[in-house]
């Protein structure tokens, strides 16, 4: 499939649209040393997902970042009030798009085609995040690992793509992480990994079929 042949363009959420290193600035204050703080919660958050799925023993993304957040605090000897656990948890409802998302995102749906979502995130963090962001209208479906209880890269989530309607054939799925377009390569999907800063491809034996620097680039591959 040419790139230009697709009916459906399907997002990553976390780290693709949205910047979750925004959440570093609910961290000031409270860890003391928030760009490391974060990354060693999303680090967790990830590596949480990824066991459990594993383990097969599925809990969802909401209690999986509660829980990479608390090991956060406790590997950096960070003091966690319940308000502030609350107050670091809702950050994740209030992460930025990425500068390039909304302009891309607005031109393809300009020209007909069905967006999506397909996120390790709940229904209920995507839905609010979407409405907070102002782009509950660019998107059609918002699918979560929720409906098949296990994360990404498992096969199993790449098939909810067929809750849209459209052929395999004609889905590109879009990603910044490089172990996420693997997984949909790898299941069957077109690819296009979004590399924002020039990192080298996973060596996972499935490169992406299109890579760009910028969501901005997408309009003119399609």
């Amino acid at each position: 499939m040419a790139a230009e042949r697709a009916r459906a363009v399907v997002f990553d959420a976390y780290g693709t649209l949205f910047d979750v290193a925004a959440v570093r600035a609910a961290c000031a204050g409270i860890a003391a040393e928030p760009a490391a703080f974060v990354a060693l919660w999303r680090a967790k958050q990830l590596e949480y997902a990824f066991l459990r799925s594993l383990m097969g023993r599925y809990a969802d993304f909401a209690q999986v970042t509660r829980d990479a957040l608390r090991y956060a605090a406790a590997a950096t000897s960070t003091s966690l009030a319940p308000a502030a656990e609350a107050a670091l948890l809702d950050a994740w409802f209030a992460v930025a798009p990425f500068p390039d998302a909304e302009p891309a995102l607005r031109a393809l749906k300009a020209r007909g085609l069905t967006l999506a979502i397909l996120s390790n995130g709940t229904p209920a963090m995507l839905e609010r995040l979407v409405r907070a962001t102002g782009l509950q209208t660019v998107f059609d479906q918002l699918l979560s690992v929720d409906a098949v209880r296990r994360y990404k890269p498992d096969p199993a989530v790449y098939a909810l793509v067929d809750q849209l309607g459209v052929a395999r054939a004609e889905v590109l799925f879009v990603s910044s992480n490089g172990w996420d377009a693997a997984g949909a390569r790898a299941f069957g999907l077109r690819v296009c990994w979004v590399n924002r800063a020039g990192a080298p491809p996973d060596e996972l034996g499935h490169p992406p079929d299109y890579t760009v620097a910028s969501l901005s680039d997408l309009p003119a591959l399609l």
